[in-house]
């Protein structure tokens, strides 16, 4: 039974890693690995999900290339339910070109490819609700032209149909480099139960300087519309949660050895709805958020560290027991 929707960007990542200095111009650097992994955060969000027992369908749009056989083939080795997968016969598979550093940290060259022409119709709410879909989640906004618009109102229209057919709505992004926070956000927060973006992604929407504290950060998008629970993610710092009626936590990170900080987010996303459709509270699902961005980090690509619930569970528990002591 279908449990939740995955619905946005989906990638192929070409990763190189450890990149210790640019190559200059015309000249060649020898890096450890290349690897082709599945990429885009409704992807990696779904998959993650599947590991952890709940069923997702990942919607998305690719191309009729080798990518596509390869994303294709990764959902069916994750356990998702690929039925929503488009393949689209005018653009090539989005893809980015990743290079971690000897710290793990990630720069990207990203083509939108045939993610630029997902839109709502795409997506089967009705059918979908009828199979048991009880989440729908959009994962990476600003890199989805068609559900951006001018104004956000492609989103929005989605979810205030999702609501009315008893949906709950999580949002997630990316970096915005067109700088139109405010203008594509302000319809689509109102319509959105649960948003987890990065704490960089939410100073920007909210227009608050960089120094700000998460909870003025947090504050702010409750102010813009958001329903039930902020939880921004603030890298080794951990995350910090807000909900509606004002329960505030900073949840510190788990430790572990950072290979690549690729998906980390997109795990941290699943987790933390993983556990909220099995009725755990807030500070919990923060917890067991952390724990899975944790387990993405300790591999290459976003999939390779991901365990299954029973591991993020006893890790939860373990830390939790730690940072108590």
């Amino acid at each position: 039974m279908i449990q939740v929707i995955s619905m946005g960007i989906v990638v192929a990542d070409c990763v190189a890693q450890p990149v210790v200095r640019p190559p200059q111009a015309g000249r060649l650097e020898l890096v450890q690995n290349i690897g082709l992994f599945s990429g885009g955060s409704a992807a990696s969000t779904g998959y993650s999900l599947a590991r952890f027992g709940i069923q997702a369908a990942v919607i998305g749009r690719v191309g009729n290339d080798g990518f596509a056989d390869f994303l294709l083939n990764e959902a069916k080795r994750h356990g998702a339910d690929s039925s929503g997968m488009i393949r689209d016969k005018t653009s090539a598979t989005s893809a980015t070109l990743v290079t971690v550093d000897s710290e793990g940290e990630r720069t990207f060259l990203h083509s939108i490819g045939a993610n630029a022409n997902l839109s709502a119709l795409d997506v089967p709410l009705e059918n979908l609700k009828n199979q048991g879909a009880r989440l729908l989640h959009l994962a990476g906004f600003f890199a989805l032209p068609s559900l951006e618009g001018t104004d956000g109102t492609p989103t929005q229209e989605l979810f205030a149909r999702a609501t009315a057919l008893g949906y709950i709505t999580s949002l997630d992004c990316v970096w915005d480099a067109t700088g139109r926070w405010r203008q594509l956000m302000a319809k689509v927060l109102p319509q959105t139960d649960i948003f987890c973006p990065s704490i960089d992604e939410a100073r920007a929407i909210v227009g608050l300087a960089q120094n700000t504290s998460p909870l003025e950060v947090a504050q702010g998008l409750f102010e813009l519309g958001v329903r039930r629970v902020v939880s921004l993610k603030m890298g080794q710092q951990g995350s910090f949660i807000l909900t509606r009626d004002g329960q505030a936590d900073l949840i510190p990170i788990v430790p572990t050895t950072v290979l690549d900080g690729t998906g980390s987010g997109d795990a941290f996303i699943a987790g933390f709805l993983a556990a909220y459709l099995r009725g755990e509270d807030w500070l919990t699902c923060g917890r067991i958020g952390n724990v899975a961005g944790a387990m993405c980090v300790r591999g290459v690509g976003a999939m390779t560290g991901m365990g299954d619930w029973q591991e993020a569970l006893e890790m939860a528990r373990y830390f939790q027991t730690s940072n108590t002591r």
